[in-house]
């Protein structure tokens, strides 16, 4: 398995309740650098709540949507499932993809006005 170093980060991901649309912070929260991905931004994640408390998520670092894995509580594994499922799309693929959820995000997120 590659080695990945991690640098901790303030992230936020993107969640959907019913209508409403929101970030939230999620902590801890790392920046995965040697994925020789130099294309996708990755961030290796917890979860909000103790259900879950014992699994790592993986989401894009720019938009915060997640990335679907299988369920694991090592963080490597989690990591490599990602780049995997990243390597398996194609660049093209995944920059598609995060057109879609940007657009998606500007039509439903409203921005807060100070």
């Amino acid at each position: 398995m590659p080695e990945f170093t991690y640098q901790e980060i303030d992230f936020q991901i993107s969640v959907k309740e019913g209508f409403y649309h929101y970030q939230q912070k999620v902590s801890p929260a790392y920046s995965v650098d040697g994925t020789d991905l130099d294309w996708a931004a990755i961030v290796v994640h917890r979860l909000p709540g103790r259900f879950r408390e014992d699994q790592w998520f993986v989401s894009e670092q720019t938009t915060g949507s997640a990335i679907e894995i299988p369920k694991t509580t090592s963080r490597d594994e989690a990591v490599q499932h990602a780049i995997t499922k990243i390597q398996q799309m194609g660049r093209e693929g995944f920059e598609k993809a995060l057109a879609r959820t940007r657009t998606q995000k500007a039509r439903k997120w409203k921005p807060v006005n100070s």
